[in-house]
């Protein structure tokens, strides 16, 4: 019995590599039949979008240049301490949103806490599999069930220094009056002794209406692919993942390298262990190279990890700071977008690999 189920998990992993490999041959085949770009379509993002149309579930689908934005246009959205959070929790116009699996939630959370279930935030208001925010419908249903509506000031919390439940800032997209990231998490909360409740919240149900305060908040693909491609002085690129990333190492997608122009900011940098998300003044040295005088774009592999450099920038006074919603899960599949440091998914070794991977997890779950 224990063959046969062995078995079975190498034979998926098979399946699931030959259906990789199949539908980049079907990509192939289709890509003979998409007539050549015109003369006066030449450009690598105006190519690309030939091939790869923009979904309809991508908030960013512009293909026009990149317009003018200021975080001053969105709500506020600051780095808060567990006292502030303390003085708004019997604060009828602010929500508090526990950010954490339901599972976490209903062992104890801030008093007054909503939670909107599953395996946390991250998993509800942003697609499962490319990590993008849901569009606009999608995500005032959501709220509203929530009993969320635009004009309640919001507060996220999940575990310490998690940025997923930032969610790109989405709620200041579409359009909420404010949205602050607590430092800490709810291990803060304890350890400052406050008190903790277990029953769930459920308020009654409002009216979120959806709408982008301004889209040129986020970037997308097709925008991205052109400032990449000119090297436009005018963006500064932020690359906040791992320094493996950044440099190559490692697959989340089918391309493996970075953004060209991109800087190095891991995500990291920005916290500590302890302490959390780091004051200002270390933000300050941090970003010290950043100029205040261009469009800075933040990006990573799914849009997550922006939300602490986004922050920081914030704190520090800048007024130009974009989120590239897509990032690099979109863009490194784009197979004719410019990549630097590009290395290829290596089906034969990286299998290998994957077959002796799972032959150690196999054993760990006492199933050899």
């Amino acid at each position: 019995m224990h063959y046969l189920s062995k078995r079975t998990v190498f034979l998926s992993l098979m399946m699931i590599l030959l259906l990789v490999a199949a539908g980049c041959s079907s990509s192939g085949v289709a890509q003979n039949n998409v007539p050549a770009a015109s003369e006066t379509e030449t450009s690598v993002a105006a190519a690309a979008l030939k091939l790869h149309p923009a979904s309809p579930e991508t908030v960013a689908t512009s293909t026009e240049s990149l317009g003018a934005f200021s975080l001053d246009e969105i709500g506020p959205s600051d780095i808060v301490d567990v006292a502030f959070v303390e003085s708004k929790v019997k604060d009828s116009g602010w929500v508090i949103i526990d950010a954490r699996s339901a599972e976490d939630y209903a062992k104890g959370h801030i008093p007054g806490a909503v939670n909107f279930g599953g395996k946390g935030l991250v998993t509800v208001l942003k697609h499962p599999m490319d990590g993008r925010v849901l569009p606009a419908e999608k995500f005032a249903k959501l709220m509203s069930e929530m009993g969320i509506s635009n004009d309640m000031d919001l507060i996220v919390y999940g575990k310490a220094n998690d940025y997923h439940v930032f969610i790109e800032g989405s709620p200041l997209y579409y359009g909420a009056k404010s949205f602050h990231y607590m430092n800490g998490g709810y291990e803060a909360w304890q350890k400052a002794g406050q008190s903790v409740e277990t029953d769930p919240v459920k308020l009654s149900p409002a009216t979120f209406t959806a709408k982008s305060v301004n889209p040129n908040m986020y970037v997308s693909t097709y925008q991205m692919a052109e400032i990449a491609s000119t090297k436009d002085p005018n963006y500064y690129l932020i690359d906040v993942r791992s320094k493996d990333e950044y440099n190559g190492i490692g697959f989340g997608t089918t391309r493996a390298g970075r953004i060209p122009g991109g800087i190095s900011y891991p995500v990291d940098i920005n916290m500590d262990k302890e302490a959390g998300v780091l004051a200002v003044d270390k933000f300050a040295e941090l970003y010290k190279d950043v100029p205040k005088d261009k469009t800075v774009i933040v990006y990573c592999h799914r849009g997550c990890r922006t939300a602490f450099s986004f922050l920081a920038l914030r704190s520090l006074g800048y007024k130009d700071v974009r989120v590239y919603e897509d990032s690099f899960v979109v863009y490194g599949n784009w197979l004719d977008l410019p990549v630097e440091e590009e290395h290829f998914l290596n089906l034969r070794g990286d299998f290998k690999t994957t077959v002796e991977r799972a032959e150690i997890l196999w054993k760990e779950a006492g199933k050899s």
